[in-house]
């Protein structure tokens, strides 16, 4: 390959080779330097990395090559640019969502399109960022220095193969090198695990596109999406099976007895809550006066220490693992798997067991991260968006704003009946002022965190206004009201100060009649909300979730590695449509009706 771009001039396109490299190589080693790498990086992996992104270059170049009829010069600007808008859509991305890119984001692109995402993926924006204009601009010079190069194609493209099968062969015998070994099978088995075990495409997704690069890791995604095979094994439904029968005596509080008021189930599901912010002042007055009282009273269940179980989906999964007791997937975006499949919709089950009407309520579209299709595999019969808010208001409702619909809604509804009330003030950036009458600059503290905390005591008095109308409509004593944050703030996103010590949720549970000293307190995870909401209720239902009900003071972790295998199992295989699963009796999805109140 050398020697087939030698000569004068030309050393400009080998140039042009190696700004492609060096644009790959920017894009991983930010991602490793600023996201969770799921798997500790050995110096092999480094060689690997290396390899991988020679290789894709390589292939890009021969791709172009072959579409613009052997102009290697254009070839080889194309490549250029690709590379460079691959990698800066990587980075941008990695800001929000601490991942690359996955193929299932391409099902949901439509929602970056969202005026206030466009606002967040900008934000994210950081100087460094310079660096793919210099590369798109260094790279229209070398290609106007380079000269005109018409290439024969096959020779080429055989020395290309060459070239790629000497960089694998290096590989391969670096592989050795860090892992000497004269057992040629022991070898193969080294080279098997480290490059080609299937199971780390789903369950390390950064750690395999940082060793496997990103063409081999959307092509496996398509081929798993399109054809791959999902039928579980017996193996795999003996396994579940277990595990659910295992998980009964950590679902169920005899001793625990309901509360016979209760008639409606409220879910405010709130933006970014971490609970750091409990008992949190700024300038001598606290952030979260509201919740504050809350988590002070002895007849509320309160605990701060719940560990966020998200993964790439964000928000989305922090609603899917509430609604269905469910661990989201690991690769991909689970709403894109999950609203193809049935699903055991806390909603379905609180409308069978107790006659509920059951509804929600969204800041966003309808559509935005497919909320349309996922409230009807919840089992949620009516959705209410920022169209049925006739109000002035932006590409979304502010908290205020939402909880203003909420309650217009409340005062038309029929009890019983279920609610999720999703806020939004919150949310990312945080660049602005959204309370005036609130104070939270303190100098110590970055500026981030301060705008921070003056959303939160904005969401926190709008809280407090909705729970005065629920009152005022006597819907407060007879509904079980559960407050949760969907998952906590990414450390590139919020710059935490020296007095945050935890990345904690808080759990609420209002007249869930619970006894704090007997009850759990300590740590526990966002899988077990589902389950503990069934146990308050004293409702029997086949499906429980995967998680363990927090009524019990003997409580013990329930993540798992096991759980996170089963959990994807059951999504892609379909598990709740299967033949038989008594756990889906009560999940029909019932079609979603928009009625304006």
């Amino acid at each position: 390959m050398l020697k087939a771009l030698s000569g004068r001039g030309r050393i400009y396109l080998i140039y042009l080779f190696m700004v492609c490299i060096i644009n790959l190589l920017v894009m991983h080693y930010t991602l490793i330097s600023t996201c969770d790498v799921d798997k500790a990086l050995v110096p092999i992996d480094f060689v690997d990395n290396f390899v991988v992104v020679v290789v894709e270059v390589v292939l890009l170049t021969a791709l172009f090559s072959l579409l613009s009829w052997g102009r290697l010069r254009i070839a080889l600007l194309l490549s250029a640019i690709v590379t460079c808008l691959w990698s800066f859509s990587n980075v941008a991305y990695s800001r929000f969502f601490f991942q690359y890119i996955p193929f299932s984001a391409f099902s949901e692109s439509g929602n970056m399109l969202d005026p206030f995402m466009l606002k967040c993926l900008v934000d994210g924006i950081k100087w460094g960022d310079i660096y793919f204009l210099l590369s798109l601009g260094i790279s229209i010079f070398f290609y106007r220095k380079a000269p005109e190069t018409r290439i024969t194609l096959m020779p080429f493209l055989k020395r290309l193969a060459f070239f790629c099968v000497g960089v694998v062969v290096v590989e391969l015998f670096m592989h050795f090198a860090f892992n000497p070994t004269y057992n040629v099978n022991a070898y193969f088995r080294i080279l098997h695990s480290e490059l080609f075990t299937q199971w780390r495409f789903t369950c390390q997704p950064l750690y395999t596109n940082f060793q496997r690069g990103s063409v081999r890791n959307l092509l496996f995604a398509f081929y798993e999406s399109y054809f791959g095979d999902k039928e579980l094994t017996e193996e795999q439904q003996k396994k579940i099976g277990e595990e659910l029968q295992a998980l009964i005596p950590l679902q169920v509080t005899p001793s625990h007895q309901p509360n016979q008021e209760i008639k409606n189930v409220i879910v405010l599901l709130v933006e970014s809550y971490m609970s750091f912010t409990v008992g949190m002042e700024a300038n001598g007055k606290e952030v979260t006066p509201f919740l504050n009282s809350l988590a002070n009273d002895s007849t509320v269940y309160y605990n701060g220490h719940m560990t966020s179980n998200i993964t790439i989906g964000e928000s989305s999964d922090g609603q899917f693992i509430y609604m269905t007791g469910l661990l989201p997937l690991r690769s991909e975006i689970t709403v894109s798997k999950a609203k193809k499949h049935r699903l055991p919709g806390l909603p379905a089950i609180l409308s069978e067991k107790m006659g509920m009407t059951t509804r929600m309520i969204v800041p966003t579209s309808a559509s935005f991260w497919s909320q349309d299709v996922l409230c009807n595999r919840y089992g949620i019969q009516h959705l209410y968006s920022r169209s049925e808010y006739k109000k002035p208001h932006l590409s979304f409702l502010s908290d205020d704003q939402v909880f203003e619909l909420a309650d217009s809604v409340d005062a038309l509804s029929n009890e019983p009946f279920f609610s999720i009330v999703l806020t939004y003030s919150m949310h990312m950036p945080y660049t602005e002022i959204t309370d005036s009458s609130f104070v939270a600059d303190v100098a110590s503290r970055p500026s981030t965190m301060n705008h921070y905390l003056n959303a939160c005591h904005f969401t926190d008095a709008q809280i407090k206004k909705y729970f005065d109308s629920l009152k005022r409509r006597g819907l407060y004593d007879n509904s079980l009201i559960v407050i949760v944050a969907d998952h906590d703030v990414g450390e590139n996103q919020l710059q935490l100060s020296s007095e945050v010590t935890e990345r904690e949720l808080p759990l609420f549970i209002i007249n869930g009649n619970i006894n704090r000293n007997e009850a759990w307190n300590g740590k526990c995870n966002q899988l077990d909300v589902y389950t503990t909401i069934l146990d308050v209720l004293g409702i029997d239902s086949p499906w429980k979730g995967l998680g363990h009900t927090l009524l019990n003071k003997d409580y013990v972790d329930s993540i798992l590695p096991m759980k996170w295998d089963m959990s994807e199992w059951m999504i892609t295989g379909d598990w709740f449509a299967s033949a038989g699963q008594d756990a889906t009796a009560s999940c029909a999805p019932k079609p979603v009706q928009t009625p304006i109140p």
